[in-house]
């Protein structure tokens, strides 16, 4: 009787803990989609202010309603917030190779950028030999397979234009957390080729534009966007007078195509964040590009 007894006690217990289990999976997953559902609304609502924003005005700065970042938002279950970050306020990496062709006036403006980080320049030697379509690599400070396929962990190069910023850990030079995030803030990396929004540029991005640039030229750049956003290149150049310092304004503009919204929706303990690129025509239209989940 007591072995009998203790057999139904097991039985019974496997049979609670099994179902708590299944019970907790069960809501995990249908807050996980509701979550993910809420950061869907989030990219409809981005969508629309885009558009009303391009109907509004023809340049883009950040004094505008999209590059507003606004509090957590309650939801039924829990809250959610996002927020819509230019892609051409960075140095899209993509751009230093024109096609097969060595994009020099690029290449030329991430070596500054490197250079005034205290990031060793010759790492755009590697980004090119990641980037393009051969195996030869590029003296001194390039690698190719041979470099990466000796590693501990080998792997070969892309070959390809960067699909996602996180690439560039895989990247000789750039292994490193501490570099990684020094860079992180000033470049990006998509499909699409893109100019430099000098609206909204960081800090680094605008000084990398010519090595004549002062601290003092770069402040006085900030708080003039600040209160009056530049309505051309034009302007820009006749600020200050820039034109003398800046010899190419060549892929820089004041309007922006492509934006990130990262979004992160809170469902009880579920947590689901996702990060959505957003293209914009010039008539407003506005189409996702690009989504992925956890990272981007």
């Amino acid at each position: 009787a007591l072995l009998i007894v203790a057999i139904a006690t097991t039985v019974s217990v496997t049979i609670s803990t099994r179902l708590q289990l299944d019970v907790r999976r069960t809501g995990n997953m249908i807050a996980g989609d509701q979550a993910y559902l809420y950061t869907l609304a989030a990219e409809s609502w981005s969508q629309r202010i885009l558009k009303d924003d391009r109907e509004e005005n023809e340049i883009d700065h950040l004094g505008e309603n999209w590059a507003i970042e606004l509090p957590p938002l309650p939801v039924e279950g829990g809250y959610i917030k996002g927020k819509l970050n230019d892609l051409q306020s960075c140095f899209n990496l993509n751009t230093v190779l024109d096609g097969s062709a060595d994009n020099k006036l690029a290449r030329t403006r991430l070596d500054r950028l490197l250079n005034n980080l205290g990031i060793d320049k010759g790492g755009t030697q590697a980004i090119i030999d990641w980037l393009d379509d051969d195996l030869q690599t590029t003296i001194p400070d390039g690698a190719e397979d041979v470099y990466y396929m000796n590693l501990e962990r080998p792997y070969r190069t892309a070959n390809a234009p960067m699909q996602s910023i996180s690439e560039l850990r895989l990247i000789k030079g750039f292994e490193k957390s501490d570099v990684y995030d020094t860079l992180l803030p000033h470049v990006c990396a998509f499909g699409v080729k893109t100019p430099i929004n000098i609206n909204t540029a960081t800090t680094e991005v605008l000084r990398s534009l010519a090595d004549e640039l002062s601290d003092a030229d770069i402040e006085k750049i900030i708080e003039q966007r600040n209160e009056s956003a530049f309505v051309d290149i034009n302007a820009f150049t006749s600020f200050n007078d820039l034109k003398t310092k800046i010899a190419d304004t060549q892929d820089l503009s004041v309007d922006t195509e492509y934006f990130m919204l990262q979004t992160e929706s809170t469902i009880g303990q579920v947590r689901v964040i996702t990060y959505s690129i957003i293209h914009r025509s010039n008539d407003g239209n506005t189409t996702i590009i690009a989504r992925s989940q956890g990272v981007y």
